[in-house]
C-alpha cells in the first residue's frame, strides 16, 4: 500500500541516491528535470541517503531561483507495511512555475529529534491540516531526525485519507543558534493532487 493508496512513483530516469552521492551532482540533476518540467522521482535506501536526498532538494531549490522555478515534494514508504523502520524512500516531485515563499504563512511549528516517534510527529501535523492551518514547518538536524521528519509527513497522508486532504513539503536550509545548518520542512496542506495551490494558498484566518 502507498501513502494514500496513489499510483507507484515512476522510476524511469530516477535520481538514485546513496551515502556517498555527491549533493552537488544530485541537485544539478534534480533541477535540470525541473527545468525540463519532468522531476525525476528520487530514491534513498538508508538514513544517510534519505538526508543527502533531502538536502539535494533543498539546494537545487537555490538553483532554481534564477529561473524562478520551484519544486515540492511528496514522500512514499513503499515497505512501510512490512517494515515501519524502513528507511527505502521514494520522493516524487512537482516542477513549479514560481518561487515559493512560506515562511510568513506559518501557522504551526515543529521540532523533530532523532528520538522523536513518527507516528506521534504525523499525528500532530495531520491534526495541524484538520484545522485549517495550510503551512506546518517541521525542523531538524542529523539523519535519523530528517528521516523520522520525511517519515511523518509520509504517515500524515494516510491520516489524513478520509479527510479530502493531502501533504507536500518544501526543505529549506536555515542555521541554527549555534551555527549548525538546520533542514526546514514547510508542509503544506491542500487537497489531494493539488500541491501547486497549496504553494500559493494564504494562511488562514486568525482563530480559524
Amino acid at each position: 500500500r502507498g501513502g494514500r493508496g496513489a499510483p507507484q512513483p515512476r522510476l524511469e530516469g530516477a535520481c538514485k541516491v546513496s551515502a556517498e552521492s555527491d549533493i552537488q551532482k544530485v541537485s544539478g540533476y534534480i533541477a535540470a528535470g525541473v527545468r525540463n518540467g519532468n522531476p525525476a522521482t528520487v530514491l534513498a535506501i538508508s538514513d544517510q541517503a534519505v538526508n543527502k536526498a533531502v538536502k539535494a532538494l533543498a539546494l537545487a531549490r537555490n538553483f532554481l531561483a534564477a529561473d524562478a522555478l520551484d519544486l515540492v515534494a511528496q514522500p512514499h514508504f513503499p515497505e512501510y507495511d512490512s517494515n515501519p523502520q524502513t528507511a527505502n524512500l521514494q520522493m516524487e516531485l512537482q516542477a513549479k512555475a514560481a518561487r515559493i515563499s512560506l515562511e510568513h504563512k506559518v501557522e504551526s511549528t515543529m521540532a523533530v529529534s532523532q528520538h522523536s516517534v513518527p507516528t506521534s510527529v504525523a499525528g500532530a501535523i495531520a491534526s495541524a491540516a484538520r484545522e485549517g492551518k495550510h503551512v506546518t514547518k517541521v525542523s531538524g538536524m542529523g539523519p535519523q531526525a530528517v528521516l523520522r521528519m520525511v517519515k511523518s509527513i509520509f504517515l500524515a497522508r494516510r491520516y489524513l485519507r478520509d479527510d479530502a486532504l493531502d501533504l507536500s513539503f518544501v526543505p529549506e536550509f536555515s542555521d541554527s543558534e549555534t551555527g549548525l545548518t538546520v533542514l526546514n520542512f514547510y508542509v503544506l496542506a491542500h487537497a489531494p493532487r493539488a500541491a501547486a495551490a497549496a504553494a500559493s494558498a494564504p494562511p488562514a484566518p486568525p482563530g480559524a
